[in-house]
């Protein structure tokens, strides 16, 4: 992409998502609302001025990891691992139920192969992190018990979304499954999660220690992104979602970390909490780049509108969103609760997007069925929020 094509699309889209953002957000909806239509309208489905690129993608990409990070700050792993058990069972529900329930449908409705339809039913049992975590952010329910478990299941969503990816992918590829791979990589992502946050603290108490030698501005932004970009990298060289990097860096950063070593290594909180806002700008500026990406990336115009072709696209939505909802039921005995984390479970996002990105790549989805996949998950990318903004005004109230 041309500069002049690339900095005009960067405009477009923070202009185009800031304004719609604000306009959703003054009709009561989530903000990410706004920002999808913005790119739906900026996008090829109308306006065609900012046509889908890698150099976006990859912006939009940062986006979503500056969003992971800032969540991951605000995140009490003791609270984390206590709602661990109900995370992981509306987790693996929330996959199960839309695999086999999206999946089938998906073969019957739309006449495709078996494998192609796994294919289908694979990218709808992805959870969207960013997405619900910003309407809850903007709610101030991240580190409510409810928020925790969301994030619980949406994590474990992404892992077992990854391993189902790499599995899918090798057999694609080699027409076998490698079970050897297969545990190599569940592996790998374990150890990623477990001991990158206590790396995280590590290299921040270096990073105070060089801080005060420092003479030029701008020292703690620098160390901030240098960490989330180190983290990235890894995550995605441990085979895990770059997103997860941020995350990491976001919890090694937080108020709450905890660890063995506390009760030797005071908690540096000053210089977190310099680290914390000098990366709040950034956050602000580039995650909604990510939301508008999304509706950048649809192409309605390959959607069959017919009367049929209508009530097939809305009637696998109905099953994709019924199915996440079905799943965070079982969360909690309290029914507010369990309508939050089943509204927040919904939206498929990012993850759903490399799923239905990468059977096209394959060979495996072709055309048609790449754009119904991608308006399923672009209508929950749209409805999850609308929903989790709903049940939090009741309960609110």
């Amino acid at each position: 992409m041309a500069i002049d094509s690339f900095v005009m699309a960067l405009f477009l889209i923070l202009v185009g998502g800031r304004l719609f953002g604000e306009l959703s957000a003054r009709l009561g909806f989530p903000s990410v609302v706004g920002e999808v239509t913005a790119g739906i309208i900026i996008g090829p489905s109308l306006l065609n001025w900012v046509p889908p690129h890698s150099t976006l993608a990859i912006i939009a990409e940062l986006g979503v990891i500056l969003l992971l990070f800032d969540i991951g700050c605000e995140t009490s792993i003791k609270r984390l691992a206590h709602s661990g058990h109900k995370a992981m069972r509306v987790a693996l529900l929330g996959i199960a139920i839309p695999l086999f329930a999206c999946g089938i449908a998906s073969m019957y409705w739309l006449a495709i192969p078996p494998f192609t339809a796994l294919f289908f039913g694979c990218a709808l049992t992805a959870t969207s992190i960013g997405i619900s975590m910003r309407v809850l952010s903007l709610n101030n329910q991240t580190q409510s018990v409810a928020g925790h478990i969301i994030l619980g299941a949406a994590v474990i969503d992404d892992i077992v979304g990854v391993i189902l990816l790499s599995v899918l992918f090798n057999f694609a590829s080699s027409g076998e499954f490698a079970i050897g791979s297969t545990l190599m990589l569940f592996s790998m992502i374990a150890a990623f999660i477990i001991f990158s946050p206590p790396l995280v603290r590590t290299i921040i108490y270096l990073t105070r220690w060089l801080h005060l030698k420092a003479s030029i501005p701008g020292y703690e932004v620098m160390v901030v992104m240098a960490l989330i970009c180190l983290f990235a990298w890894l995550a995605h060289w441990f085979g895990t979602p770059a997103i997860l990097g941020g995350f990491a860096v976001g919890m090694g950063l937080s108020r709450q970390f905890t660890s063995p070593f506390n009760r030797y290594l005071k908690n540096p909180f000053a210089f977190t909490h310099k680290l914390e806002e000098s990366a709040k700008p950034l956050v602000q500026l580039f995650s909604p780049v990510f939301f508008v990406y999304v509706g950048i990336s649809l192409d309605l115009s390959q959607l069959d509108l017919s009367l049929m072709g209508i009530l097939l696209l809305l009637g696998l939505t109905l099953i994709a969103v019924a199915a996440k909802f079905v799943a965070g039921l079982t969360a909690s005995s309290d029914w507010q609760e369990r309508c939050i984390v089943g509204s927040a479970m919904i939206p498929r996002g990012e993850v759903g997007l490399v799923f239905a990105e990468m059977g096209r790549q394959l060979g495996v989805i072709h055309a048609k069925e790449f754009a119904i996949l991608v308006m399923v998950i672009a209508l929950t990318t749209l409805v999850g929020p609308l929903m989790l903004k709903l049940t939090l005004s009741r309960q609110a109230k």
